[in-house]
């Protein structure tokens, strides 16, 4: 679809949804290629007493983490709103696939810079160490306020209502190895072997609550040195919250570095996370999530592939990942030889 075609329906749409009247116009039309699931577009939506950034996230036909459910993703966001969590506020639902050909929800545009991992020394976020660590500690805590989230605001997702984090993290089991079934072209031994292992060990914790499942650098915004958003919450669930620190933490989003999302080292982000309330960290458990999120992380993978191979997605991004699963696996392969 041609940018004007898109301007003019958007245009219209925000003039029935948004209240926006006859001398509105859209600027800065613009689709975001930092995620890999989810379409996001922003735009400037100019009227005659107000000027306001307005955000979409469109429902993906196929992809990385199919089915997607937007209803779901709409309700998480709306029980995100009632925390102190950082999220932008809500502007509506739309239902209607006639725009995009799927349907998407609106937000407001958070003005700001997401950091990601293949441009750690952005000097537009981390002008200097001291903001790194800064925004490190910032990380840290509102990872720890996620985790004491009450739970009764999330009675739909994933593991609501379990009596405990084992409990949970067999659903998980059961979610990405399903995922891996309906995924997999050629049968991959590190995956099955892991899968097995994970199934044997899983730990029993105390830390039972409010998973992102996606917490890393470039799924948050930063703006002077703040961050004033945390993105992409389709994986949240309820569950062992050590699995949101290991993910932060996996090579994976920090590439050489010895800094977790190329923020903080381990010793300092465990720290940072139990001074803000985060629960101690048990190395061992830890060290279960590493493994079992190399598997979520190369899943994905296979779905993307699958997806592209099956015409479901002509994104050549998604072709790419059957080839850079093979890092996972190295990284996989490594992490259970240290625990077997």
């Amino acid at each position: 679809m041609v940018i004007q075609e898109l301007t003019h329906q958007l245009l219209a749409w925000s003039q029935r949804r948004l209240g926006a009247t006859d001398n509105a116009s859209i600027d800065d039309l613009v689709r975001h290629t930092e995620g890999w699931s989810w379409q996001t577009y922003t735009f400037t939506l100019r009227d005659t007493d107000e000027t306001r950034g307005v955000a979409l996230r469109v429902q993906p036909h196929d992809g990385l983490l199919a089915p997607y459910d937007i209803n779901a993703q709409y309700r998480l966001h709306q029980s995100l709103e009632s925390t102190l969590i950082p999220v932008p506020a809500l502007l509506g639902l739309e239902p209607d696939s006639s725009i995009f050909g799927m349907p998407f929800y609106a937000m407001e545009r958070i003005d700001g810079r997401v950091p990601v991992q293949w441009k750690p020394n952005d000097a537009t976020v981390f002008p200097d160490e001291t903001t790194r660590r800064s925004i490190g500690d910032q990380f840290a805590a509102i990872l720890a306020a996620i985790h004491q989230v009450k739970l009764g605001h999330f009675d739909f997702l994933p593991g609501a209502g379990a009596p405990s984090t084992a409990v949970c993290t067999k659903i998980q089991l059961t979610r990405w190895h399903a995922m891996y079934e309906q995924s997999v072209i050629t049968q991959e031994p590190a995956l099955l072997y892991a899968f097995r292992w994970l199934d044997n060990n899983v730990p029993a914790t105390k830390n039972l609550g409010l998973c992102h499942g996606d917490y890393r650098i470039g799924n948050f915004i930063v703006r002077d040195g703040i961050i004033v958003s945390i993105l992409d919450w389709e994986l949240a669930h309820i569950g062992d919250t050590t699995a949101d620190l290991a993910w932060a933490a996996l090579p994976l989003f920090r590439g050489k570095s010895p800094l977790c999302s190329h923020l903080l080292s381990h010793d300092d982000f465990f720290a940072a996370y139990e001074r803000h309330g985060g629960a101690p960290v048990d190395r061992r458990v830890f060290d279960y999530w590493t493994v079992f999120n190399l598997v979520k992380a190369a899943v994905p993978h296979l779905r993307a592939t699958r997806a592209f191979e099956d015409g479901g997605t002509q994104d050549l991004r998604l072709a790419a990942m059957g080839h850079q699963v093979v890092h996972i696996y190295k990284h996989l392969i490594v992490a259970l030889e240290n625990l077997t």
